[in-house]
């Protein structure tokens, strides 16, 4: 994995108004393609950069937001997360990494912001291991080690709730673990290496993808299939929730992120535009908007309810990911 050591925050505001916001999709009709009309346009934005923040280090394979005054964590290779001030930039911790690992893959900021989970990889003659290791962010140290997996690991979400932590594996593997005790609640077996998985807002749902290029939908009671969402034609790179639970996006090596619902797994829309694989991708808070990263360089905000590309931002050479606060 490559990625930049530049870390770009903006602020961006909506506004303009002009047209009647479309009806609310209805999840029980049949899927069609968003149509891509300017006559559409019932908001524009204005994005500001704010700052950019440099990382000694290169690359950035990991960012996250957390707590109700942002702190922002940057995972780069160096055996070290740096959490920062998101309102001012300042440099509040460097945590030092455990046991000296050979890759760090992800991490992820519980809701009130106090732990960071990071995950690890590590390799002898034959012999590939992961974990995940808890990081006290107010405190600016290493915890513990929550879980040991064969390979390493590849995606981390926290529930909205923080109890538990959902983990996606080389070894084909996707796991629910309590949070903080780390006893595992459930494990599915993908039919692929699940590159990236995603926990629902009501903690019900996990959806994973991978090179397979398909989203799986798994209920988190019974580890059952859900439903298998088809679409894409390659690997997926991204996977996020609405806000209220009713849709998801996921992100592609095919160039696309696509809208689907989730009750009933029908194809939304496709966004489409980007010139390179979509690395990254996720709702805007209300879930009104979609945002979009890319190898292109580009960061593209989209309409959620017509899939129209309000704004392309170019601010670095790739997009590995995206996080709001």
């Amino acid at each position: 994995m490559r990625g930049s050591l530049r870390v770009s925050i903006l602020s961006f505001v909506i506004f303009g108004a002009s047209l009647p916001v479309p009806a609310a999709r209805d999840p029980q009709s049949p899927a069609s393609p968003i149509a891509l009309s300017r006559a559409e346009t019932s908001v524009a934005a204005r994005f500001i950069l704010e700052r950019t923040l440099k990382v000694p280090v290169e690359p950035i394979r990991g960012l996250a937001f957390g707590g109700d005054h942002p702190k922002l964590a940057a995972l780069a290779d160096d055996d070290k997360v740096r959490v920062l001030n998101a309102a001012t930039g300042e440099l509040l911790h460097a945590i030092a990494l455990s046991d000296h690992p050979k890759s760090v893959t992800c991490l992820a900021f519980n809701s009130d912001g106090k732990w960071i989970a990071v995950g690890e990889g590590f390799s002898k003659p034959g012999v590939f291991t992961g974990k995940i290791e808890v990081l006290d962010a107010g405190a600016g140290q290493a915890v513990r080690a929550l879980a040991a997996h064969h390979w390493e690991v590849e995606s981390l979400a926290f529930s909205r709730d923080g109890r538990w932590l959902v983990s996606s594996n080389w070894d084909g593997r996707v796991r629910v673990v309590e949070f903080p005790s780390g006893k595992q609640i459930r494990e599915f077996a993908s039919a692929s290496k699940p590159a990236y998985a995603a926990v629902s807002p009501d903690s019900k749902l996990v959806a994973s993808g991978g090179s397979d290029a398909m989203v799986t939908l798994w209920d988190c009671a019974t580890g059952k299939v859900i439903r298998r969402l088809f679409g894409h034609n390659r690997a997926i790179s991204a996977i996020t929730f609405s806000p209220d639970g009713h849709e998801l996006v996921s992100a592609s090596a095919d160039g696309s992120a696509r809208l689907w619902s989730v009750v009933t797994g029908r194809l939304l829309g496709t966004l489409s535009g980007h010139v390179g694989p979509v690395n990254s991708a996720l709702y805007s808070p209300d879930g009104r908007f979609v945002f979009s990263g890319d190898d292109d360089g580009t960061v593209r905000f989209w309409d959620a309810a017509t899939g129209q590309n309000l704004e392309t931002l170019g601010a670095h050479s790739s997009v590995w990911q995206l996080t709001l606060s």
